[in-house]
């Protein structure tokens, strides 16, 4: 009877310890609301995040600031559901966001900025202008359009923050016309 008792403490322990880990250190999944390639969720930022979602949002290195002043989504993959990949090139395009700033933040698989010395790896409202605007991200400089390097990122990924959003973008993200991520080339086409 003590034996069924110890076997079950510690098999309660080793599966707890596992989903922490996996749940800490695994896939990055910051669920919640999707807007075409985009993810969010409502409570990133929010005073009543659960444990797990602030362990993921720590881990990631977001530094969620306060909902009513931030609002995060992040994309994996393209427009047509494709994982982001370094050996690719996408044309991203959008327009202004009804926010009174925002910002577009390139990271590389390990979740840090990614480590190629090209030193473009985001783009702002002031750098693309308040009306329609793209850019393209791709591991080498595709003529003159505003670029973000993803030489080196590995299955990267892309965070927009909008800051001081207007009420819409808390009560229906997933009604926002966020940016679009088309994939171009891949490969030694790039």
């Amino acid at each position: 009877m003590i034996w069924r008792s110890i076997l079950s403490l510690v098999l309660g322990l080793a599966c707890g310890i596992a989903a922490a880990i996996f749940l800490v250190f695994g896939p990055v999944e910051i669920g919640g609301i999707r807007n075409g390639p985009w993810q969010t969720n409502a409570n990133i930022g929010a005073p009543d995040a659960g444990p797990i979602l602030r362990a993921v949002v720590a881990r990631r290195g977001l530094l969620a600031l306060n909902r009513s002043e931030t609002v995060y989504f992040t994309a994996w993959e393209d427009s047509q559901g494709r994982p982001l990949s370094d050996d690719c090139r996408y044309a991203v395009a959008g327009q202004d966001m009804p926010t009174r700033w925002w910002s577009l933040t390139l990271y590389a698989e390990d979740n840090f900025l990614p480590r190629n010395g090209d030193n473009a790896f985001a783009l702002t409202r002031t750098d693309l202008g308040a009306e329609e605007w793209g850019f393209i991200a791709a591991p080498t400089r595709f003529g003159p359009a505003h670029w973000l390097s993803t030489r080196n990122a590995g299955a990267f990924s892309i965070t927009l923050r909008l800051y001081h959003p207007e009420d819409v973008v808390r009560s229906a993200p997933e009604s926002l016309d966020l940016p679009t991520i088309q994939l171009l080339d891949c490969g030694a086409d790039t």
